[in-house]
Parts: C-alpha cells; structure tokens; sequence
C-alpha cells in the first residue's frame, strides 16, 4: 500500500468515526436542550393552572394536553417527568408526548395533575438540526480531505520522483544514482544516505564482478594446461593402469572447467548482466534443438510426442534463451530411461517438456537449488541455471512428478 494511501485511508476511517460520533452526540444534546426547555414550559404551565383554578373554581381539561381531577387526598406520589406516547387518531401514529404528573393542594382541596406536551415536532427539530450539522461537518472534512490531499501531493511529488530514479537505478549503468534535493530536511537526508549507500555497493559490485570474471579466467588456463599436458601425456602410449588414471584426471578437469564455466554463467546472470534483447519463439527453438540432439536420442531410443498448440512468444537474451533450452533438453534425455518417452507441449503462455525415468527424491523446492541432484554424476547446476534464467525474464518454472517428470515454464503474472 502506498504512503499516501495509507494517510487517506487513515483520514477517512478518522472521518467517518468522528463524524458517527459527533452526530449521536449532536443528536442528545440537541435532544436533551429541547427536553429541558420542554419541562420548564409544563412547570409554568402548571402555576397558570393553580391560578386559573384559584381565580374561577373550574377545573380545566383538555385531552391529551391537560388532565386534572380532584382527589380526597395526597398520597406520597412525587411529581415526576415522563416521556410517553399516545395514538393520534388523525394521523393514524402514535406520537411522542412529554408527561408531567403531581398532586396539588389548591385552597383547601386536592388536585391530581397530568400535563403533556407533544414533543413529536421537536424531534424533527432535532433530527434536523443533527442532519444538517452532520452534512455540515461532511463538507468540512471532504474539503479538508482534498486540500490536505493536494499538499501531500505536492510535498512528496519529490520523494516519488527520486523513488522511480531509484526502482530504474542499474548497478552496471556508468551513470551514478542523481537525485533531486527538496526544502525538507529528512527527504534530504535520505537521499544523502541512498547516495552514499549506493556509491558504496556500486563499488562492491563491481569489484566482485571484476573478481569473478578475473578468477573463473585464470582457473581456466591452469585447467586447460593441466588438459593438454595430460593430452600429450596419453599420445606417449602409457600402461593401461597410467592410462586409466590419466583419463580419470582429463574427466575430473572437464567437470571441474564445465563447474567453473556454470558458476561464472550464474553470477552473470545474478548481476544482470545480460539484457533482454530478441524475441524467443518457443516453437522454433524447440524444433532447432530436436535435430541438435538427434543424436542422442537415436543413441537412447527415445520416442519425442510434440504438440505445438500455439507459440509461446518471449522478450529474452538469445544467449540465455539457448542454453535454457540446452540445459532443459539435456536433462530430459540425461535422466530418460533408454526406450523411454519425452513430451513436449508448446501453448500461448506455457511451455512443458515431460520425460520417463526413474523416480528420485527432489522436488519442486528442492531440485532448482545449487549442486541439487540424485545419483547423478553431473555437477548440479544446470537447472538451477534454468531457474535464473527463467527468473530473469519474469517466468516462472515448477516441476512435478507423477507417471512421468515435468517442468513447465510460465509466464509469471505477478510481474
């Protein structure tokens, strides 16, 4: 979630609890005012009443509004407001009256008092009042809202800028990271910190690639004298028991110069070296890479199902494109059984080679990690080179095994 999304989101949740809260609040209060004004007129309608009854003798009824009767005595009832309501035969409602009871001594007789007075128009007093108090408080805070919007808008148009610079930001660019300075203290700090952490990894990483490159290049030329030292050794015609153990040495530096080619070809790819540059055709690469390895599949009697449905189109560096598939293919018929099966489905976003073979104890979390293999005597790294490749391009790649292996390569959507 955005920074300034989260403040709006946060404003608005604000918003609207005090703006709930301070309308049942404005509602009682409201209510409670006009309650009390309510009783103070019954209370002096009750004195006009104990005038007119000393003045005239008449005991005055008016229903609902005005219930009097004499009684022989008082009893201990206090005088107590109530809130009631009482059927309005016109309307066809029941409406809400406020009631007032008491005795009274009047002269020398006893009264029993009922004085109500409708409050069903105060409370659309109230609810009218609380409304437009409400609506009141509304537009104060949309306006606010999209005042303070705009501000906050305006004060981090700065950090926005500077944070695309540095989503877009590439160690193997030569440029250096620029970022734009501003009139608040902490957005210029931050940057005076990225720039200097920047420069400083910038550094590292290129060293470390220097290193890399410079150190898989002087392994190899040791291993490669190493080889045709040993080459020159084996055209001498040595015992059978020299000669195994020199083709044991000539085997141990291959794997040793492919496992060093591998670890180069991975940190290359890590470092993002290579750029997405052509456009993959799935289908064609696939079909080049069936006659490439005719050969072996003759030699393992391997049946090839294909079903190229639709092409799978994909923005990648050539380079990676063919050693994904290189290494794919090699797996496949490496671990086939011989007489075995490889299927090959090719759709719009998926690509998946299947093959017979052997069960095994890796898995989908598993047989992508470096050096991951099963009774096998390759190195360990071929698919882990797959994975990188895969994730380079925004592809996505699992394996599955039930009657046959699959790996199925796919767009990732997340992307």
């Amino acid at each position: 979630m955005k920074f300034l999304t989260k403040i709006n989101r946060s404003y608005f949740i604000t918003l609207t609890i005090v703006l709930l809260i301070s309308s049942v609040l404005g509602y009682l209060i409201l209510h409670q005012v006009i309650l009390n004004e309510t009783k103070e007129a019954l209370l002096g309608k009750v004195n006009l009443l104990k005038e007119q009854i000393l003045e005239t003798g008449e005991i005055p009824n008016l229903y609902p509004e005005i219930e009097v009767k004499k009684i022989h005595r008082l009893d201990k009832q206090e005088a107590a407001f109530k809130e009631i309501f009482i059927y309005n035969a016109e309307e066809d409602e029941m409406e809400p009256y406020l009631e007032y009871s008491a005795q009274e001594k009047i002269d020398d007789s006893f009264y029993s008092i009922q004085l109500r007075q409708s409050t069903f128009e105060n409370e659309d007093l109230v609810v009218i009042l609380a409304l437009t108090m409400s609506l009141l408080l509304l537009f104060s805070f949309v306006i606010l809202f999209f005042i303070g919007r705009r501000i906050n808008k305006t004060i981090w148009a700065d950090f926005e800028q500077n944070l695309a610079e540095i989503e877009h930001f590439d160690f193997n660019d030569k440029t250096d990271l620029h970022l734009v300075t501003s009139d608040i203290e902490e957005f210029d700090r931050l940057n005076r910190v990225v720039i200097k952490l920047t420069l400083k990894l910038k550094s590292d990483y290129m060293s470390l690639r220097e290193f890399a490159e410079d150190a898989s290049h002087e392994i190899q030329t040791p291993l490669s004298i190493a080889r045709l030292s040993l080459d020159e050794i084996l055209q001498q015609n040595p015992g059978k028991e020299m000669f195994e153990k020199i083709v044991a040495a000539i085997n141990a530096l291959k794997r040793l110069s492919g496992l060093n080619q591998s670890l180069l070809l991975l940190t290359k790819i890590e470092n993002k070296q290579f750029k997405a540059d052509q456009t993959i055709s799935f289908i064609n690469v696939a079909k080049r890479k069936l006659e490439e390895f005719d050969a072996l599949l003759e030699m393992k009697k391997l049946i090839v199902e294909t079903d190229f449905n639709e092409d799978f189109i994909v923005r990648m560096n050539h380079e990676l494109a063919e050693r994904l598939f290189n290494n794919i293919f090699s797996n496949a018929i490496h671990h086939n059984q011989k007489g075995g099966c490889i299927k090959i489905q090719i759709k719009k976003d998926e690509f998946r080679i299947c093959n017979s073979g052997l069960s095994n104890s890796l898995n989908n979390e598993t047989i992508f990690n470096r050096f991951a293999k099963d009774n096998s005597k390759s190195h360990g790294l071929g698919l882990a080179i797959v994975k990188n490749i895969c994730n380079t391009h925004s592809l996505d790649i699992h394996y599955t095994k039930y009657d046959s292996h699959c790996f199925t390569i796919q767009r990732n959507t997340y992307k």
